[in-house]
Formats: C-alpha cells, structure tokens, sequence
C-alpha cells in the first residue's frame, strides 16, 4: 500500500503548526537531533490527531549532515517498503536536491519543501516518470507481419499459441531472473511478491504478481514449500 510520507528536519524548519497536512492523509515522521531536549506543547497538540501515523524520530550521534543522512535513510527504506509511496522532506537544505532528481529518475515521487505547507496543493508530490524498461515487446508492423511465412504443423501436432498475457508473463519472469542474480533472494513467498512488485514501474497487481511468481515455480527457478521460497542450482531439476 502505498502512503504519502512527510519527512521534517526540525532541526532546520522549526514548527508550531500543521498547516495544510491532515490525518489521514500523510504520515509525518518529525526529525530531532540527539541534543535535541525541548519541543513545544503546540507541538504536540498539533501532532496529536495524527495518533500512530505521527511519529518523533531522535538521531544518533551528532555531526555536519547527520540529521540530512537520517533522513534520506528513511526515504530510500520506505520507498522499499512501501512501493509507489510519495514523499515531501521539509527543509532548506538544498542539499537535498541532487537526492530528489535521483528518486525522480527511479520513478519515486519526492519534493522538498522550505516550510511546512499551507495549502493542500503544495504537499502533492509530481507523477513519477515511467522507467525506459519496457516489460512488453512492442507490437511488429502490420507490413511485416505480412510477409512471414506460415508454417502448417501436421494434424495431432498443433503448437498451442501463446497469449499475450503470456508472453508479458515470461518476460517478465525473466527480468526478474536477471534482477535476483544481483542480490540476496528472497527468502519468504510474501517478501518474493514484494520486490517483484519494486522491480517494475508502474507496479504489476497482484495478479500480475501471482502469474510471475507460477511461472518461475512452473520453469522450476524456484520451489514454493509453504510459506517458503529455495532457488534450485543451475542445471539442477526438481521432482
């Protein structure tokens, strides 16, 4: 599920007020140096009608950026988390900045923000960019199409054809493949399902998900034993 993530550095935009953020609608992490010993009783009232999804996260250790370095922690690790998230950091660090162009390029929403929002519209993250990824083929000329040869398979022996779900589904299948080979794997079905949801932009469904995950079961690249995923040898084939 996917949630809008408001991350402050109090540290640099000291704050009263909630502004334009409502329950409901964001969850605020609050960002507070190690030092950090007092915070306002407005504060607090404010932060009260957001319960649980308001949260005070105290630093550890202190030092030039420390603060900054928590933060894009946070980011990289709900992006993770939580696929298709958006995020707005408030603060006029421009430092920032170069962090924020890289998210874009991932296809994660993020803006940074000099003080806290006092419309609604501020707060809206911009649509995150398709990736140059394709998990598709793109479709062959009507006229090329035209000119392959038809091959007549003898009565009994009929190749079934292959749907364009299919297709998409071993496609993709492969592209993830390719992406495990890079990385510790999974070890559980429900962390498998996950990042092969983070793997595409926009991200598959479940159903989707579901198909991708049979596929790899049925080329035997991996065996499903409960809740539990293995990844068979190279070569190797199960019973």
């Amino acid at each position: 599920m996917s949630h809008h993530f408001v991350l402050s550095d109090f540290e640099n935009v000291q704050f009263k007020e909630i502004g334009a953020l409502k329950p409901g609608e964001c969850r605020i992490k609050l960002f507070i140096g190690q030092s950090q010993t007092r915070l306002s009783v407005e504060l607090f009232e404010a932060l009260q009608p957001f319960g649980a999804d308001a949260e005070i996260v105290r630093i550890s250790g202190n030092g030039p950026n420390a603060l900054d370095f928590h933060i894009a922690f946070y980011v990289g690790r709900l992006a993770a988390q939580f696929p298709g998230s958006r995020f707005s950091i408030i603060s006029r660090d421009t430092g920032f900045d170069p962090l924020i162009k890289h998210l874009a390029s991932q296809g994660i929403g993020c803006v940074r923000l000099a003080r806290v929002p006092a419309t609604a519209t501020v707060v809206t993250a911009p649509a995150a960019p398709k990736p140059a990824l394709a998990t598709s083929a793109a479709p062959a000329p009507k006229k090329a199409a035209a000119k392959k040869a038809v091959t007549v398979q003898p009565v009994g022996q009929a190749k079934p054809a292959v749907t364009p779900a299919e297709a998409n589904t071993k496609t993709r299948a492969a592209e993830v493949l390719r992406r495990l080979a890079g990385m510790s794997k999974p070890t559980k079905v429900a962390t498998l399902q996950s990042s092969i949801k983070a793997f595409f932009k926009p991200a598959l469904n479940d159903k989707q998900v579901a198909s991708v995950v049979q596929s790899l079961a049925d080329s035997r690249k991996i065996v499903i034993d409960g809740s539990k995923v293995t990844y068979p040898p190279a070569g190797h084939v199960t019973a």
